[in-house]
This record gives structure tokens, C-alpha cells and sequence, in this order.
């Protein structure tokens, strides 16, 4: 790229428009880049292997599990499959690590016709810029970047998480214990945020001691957590974990104390996966859909790349609503 670059006399950005196809680059101009391509015998490797078939790349951090086989992003990635398949695009994903992600000259080849950027955690903001710089069109999904101006659709993890610990002040709690998750990840800071304001309109009043810090990792999350809350001279008599898999860790600490869940504390949860209705007893939570946050997502992406999106120069923030499913792991106190 940088050799046709240098041969026509532009810029690596001009190139992967001309060569992908895109409007915008004079005549001139594009058949200097033609020429000198046909010149070096350049061909993409994107080319050779999809022909003119549009492709999504699909951007997140590298985990310790498949995506595929995490208990919520699997549905996300599964609508946003159904949604390529049915425009007649190909999807790639596409993993980064803290210290390894796409720069500018990934995206320059110009392979992918969209990104789509899955979560938050270890993507920095530059690897986002770089596909913007490259005038790809850029979606996130689950996650919000302050000052990348892209589009971004969410679940309401604000108002979710207020109006679970509203309804756990309401069920006569007045200690309610919250187990948090990592701070890289801004939606689950969102939630941290919903319950506090809950706490300090109710009066109740915040105390740190029921927010305690992150001691278990992986799949002992929100286990050492629920220990250090049970241990409080005054226990919690709800907990209210950060999501799903938190509260599962938490059900296993409170056994493990003798304790039963939904007699003797309370727990409620984020995100509904399916775990949620197998527990025992099942748990109350908040219902997040990731099959609508992959749909709405792609929907928007698939717009942008075909100009059929609302014009407008300022960038959407679609905000999925959430609710409240109630099961048998909260009980009334008091």
C-alpha cells in the first residue's frame, strides 16, 4: 500500500478508497492509483479471498475463553452472524490485547467494508480511531469511548442497575452489599453508578464497607467478594452483583457459609443468561438482550456502509431499555 502510495503520489488512505472502490477520489487521481497498482502487480488479500464480497470485522479483546462460548457475548456475536448472513456479508473476528491491536496500517488494506467494536476492557480508544482515520465505518456495541465520535448502541446499565436496587429498597433493605467488576469496563461502572444513586435517594446512605474490593477473578468472581461482605460485624441483608457471573460466585460463598439464598440473604443479579433460571433458587435480575444489541448494532453498520443511515453529523447513542425479572432469590426483609 505504501509503495502505490509512493508511486501516485497520494496518501495510503487515497489508496484503499481507489482500490476498494469507494467515491469521493477524482478521476485523476484514481487512475494514477489504478495504474500504478496494475504497475507493482498489487492485489489484496482480502480480494483473493472474498472477491467483492463485503466483509464486518467484529473487534474485541482477547479472552481467556472463546467469544463464542462466553455466557453473553455468544448472542451478540450470533445476531450479528444472522444479521451478515442475511445481507449477504461475511463477519471476521478480530482479537486485541492489551498491548496489541489494529493500527492504521491494518485497516488501510481496506478489506473490511464495517467494524464492529464488541465490548470495552483492553480496546483502546486509538485502535478504534485508526478505522475511523481510514474512513471505514466504526459501530460499538456495549461499551462508550468519550470523545470517539461513532455511533454506540447499549444496554441502559444506569437506569438497569438503579432500578434493581430500587426494588431491593423497596423489598425492605437497607444494607444492600454490591459486588463491582473491573473498572476497564465502562458498562459495568455504568452499573456500579445506577446503584449508588439508588442508595444515597433512599437515604441509606453509602457505605464503603458494602462495596468491597475485587479478590476473585474468572470463574471465582464475586466468590472472596460475598466471603468479605458475610464477614461485616452487620452483614448485608441483599447483595446485588455487578452481573450474572458475579452472582453465581456469590450463591457459592453463601453455601458455603451454611447459608441459603433467598431465606437468609438476598442476591440479585445483570444480564439474565441462562444460568440465571437454573439456579437454586432462581435468580432475580436484570434482562439484558444481547441478540437485540446485535441486531440493532449491525442494522446501523449495515446502513452506514450502504448509505442508507439518517444523515446527520452528530454521532447516536442507542440505549436499549431494560427490566427487572423476578424470581425466587430476593425475599421481602423485615
Amino acid at each position: 500500500m505504501r509503495d502505490i502510495a509512493q508511486a501516485a503520489g497520494v496518501s495510503t488512505a487515497t489508496v484503499s478508497l481507489v482500490l476498494n472502490g469507494k467515491a469521493g477520489i477524482s478521476r485523476s487521481t484514481r487512475q494514477r492509483v489504478t495504474t500504478a497498482a496494475d504497475t507493482l502487480g498489487y492485489e489484496t488479500i482480502a480480494r483473493r479471498l472474498y472477491g467483492q464480497v463485503e466483509t464486518v470485522s467484529v473487534l474485541i479483546e482477547h479472552l481467556p475463553t472463546a467469544p463464542t462460548s462466553d455466557p453473553f457475548n455468544r448472542y451478540v456475536l450470533a445476531s450479528i452472524e444472522t444479521g451478515a448472513r442475511k445481507a449477504g456479508c461475511r463477519t471476521v473476528i478480530e482479537f486485541a490485547t492489551v498491548q496489541e491491536g489494529p493500527a492504521a496500517g491494518h485497516w488501510a488494506g481496506n478489506w473490511a467494508a464495517g467494524v464492529l467494536v464488541l465490548g470495552g476492557g483492553d480496546l483502546r480508544s486509538e485502535w478504534i480511531e485508526s478505522a475511523i482515520e481510514a474512513k471505514l465505518p466504526v459501530v460499538i456495541i456495549d461499551h462508550f469511548i468519550p470523545g470517539v465520535q461513532v455511533p454506540v448502541v447499549v444496554p441502559d446499565n444506569f437506569s438497569g442497575a438503579y432500578a434493581m436496587t430500587r426494588y431491593l429498597i423497596e423489598a425492605g433493605h437497607r444494607r444492600i452489599g454490591f459486588l463491582r467488576g473491573p473498572s476497564k469496563y465502562w458498562t459495568l461502572e455504568e452499573r456500579m453508578g445506577g446503584y449508588l444513586l439508588a442508595v444515597q435517594q433512599s437515604g441509606c446512605g453509602v457505605d464503603p464497607d458494602l462495596i468491597p474490593p475485587r479478590v476473585s477473578h474468572g470463574p471465582e468472581k464475586g466468590f472472596g467478594e460475598t466471603l468479605a461482605l458475610l464477614d461485616l460485624p452487620e452483614p448485608p441483608t441483599a447483595i446485588f452483583a455487578v452481573s450474572d457471573q458475579a452472582a453465581v460466585g456469590a450463591y457459592r460463598a453463601v453455601a458455603s457459609r451454611g447459608l441459603t439464598v433467598g431465606h437468609d440473604i438476598s442476591i440479585a443479579g445483570f444480564d439474565d443468561i441462562e444460568v440465571a433460571k437454573m439456579l437454586t433458587p432462581p435468580l432475580t435480575t436484570v434482562r439484558n438482550s444481547g441478540t437485540e444489541l446485535g441486531r440493532i448494532a449491525f442494522e446501523r453498520l449495515l446502513g452506514m456502509m450502504r448509505g442508507t443511515a439518517p444523515p446527520g453529523d452528530t454521532p447516536i447513542k442507542w440505549t436499549i431499555p431494560m427490566h427487572i425479572i423476578e424470581r425466587q432469590s430476593v425475599r421481602k426483609s423485615g
